[in-house]
């Protein structure tokens, strides 16, 4: 059996964890190898404790690390762009993931929403990897799918019930302490993700499970903008 390599692009250390840390946990116990692709180095992001803007990055760093043990992922790859979407270098970015993409052949990659997603830097981390996976020439033969976070998705196309890893992933989310000092993400999304499992499907007589993560599949073509 062929292994089964699977690629996260996220503009942020927490993103992957809070908006697909039940699915990512799930895909790690299918035996799938994740790799995860951090764009900027959240230096800019909450920042409590009054750090400098080169130590909240090293501390974010560090964090991303021991959330992604948690969870399983074997490798964390950071490109550290600055936390200002203004200010990444988009060549320098798209450069990087191409080089990924060709080199581990993923069978599925996730990203953000680069058009419902509310947050400037989540939009352009996903535009950035569908632009990738379209000049690496890959086939994906699961597909591109983007998870949500700053902003709910009104339809989907894909979801991923997480009952078994919802711990996994709150404690994955507990890691990144500087972020949850001020602002309770898991709270958040655990409250989406109860939402999702319970209003799934208007139709059924039951829930069929008690937390789901949603995904919308994002066509690989060029888009016209």
């Amino acid at each position: 059996m062929s292994q089964k390599n699977v690629v996260i692009v996220s503009a942020h250390p927490d993103d992957m964890e809070i908006g697909m840390g039940g699915t990512v946990a799930k895909l790690v116990e299918s035996k799938a190898v994740m790799t995860s692709v951090v764009v900027t180095n959240g230096g800019r992001s909450s920042n409590p404790f009054t750090l400098t803007e080169q130590r909240m990055a090293e501390v974010r760093r560090e964090e991303a690390l021991r959330a992604a043990a948690v969870l399983g992922v074997q490798d964390v790859i950071f490109c550290n762009e600055p936390d200002a979407v203004d200010e990444i270098d988009v060549t320098s970015v798209t450069r990087r993931l191409v080089e990924i993409l060709v080199r581990l052949q993923p069978t599925e990659v996730y990203t953000l929403d680069e058009d419902l997603d509310r947050h400037p830097a989540h939009r352009l981390a996903g535009k950035l990897a569908r632009e990738s996976v379209l000049k690496a020439g890959i086939v994906l033969s699961v597909g591109l799918w983007a998870y949500e976070i700053w902003g709910p998705f009104a339809t989907w196309d894909r979801l991923e019930y997480i009952d078994r890893y919802v711990a996994k992933k709150m404690a994955a989310i507990a890691e990144h302490r500087s972020q949850v000092a001020t602002i309770p993400y898991g709270e958040g999304v655990l409250g989406l993700n109860r939402w999702r499992a319970v209003f799934a499907d208007p139709n059924a007589s039951a829930p069929a499970g008690q937390y789901a993560e949603a995904f919308r599949r994002i066509a690989i073509t060029p888009v016209l903008k």
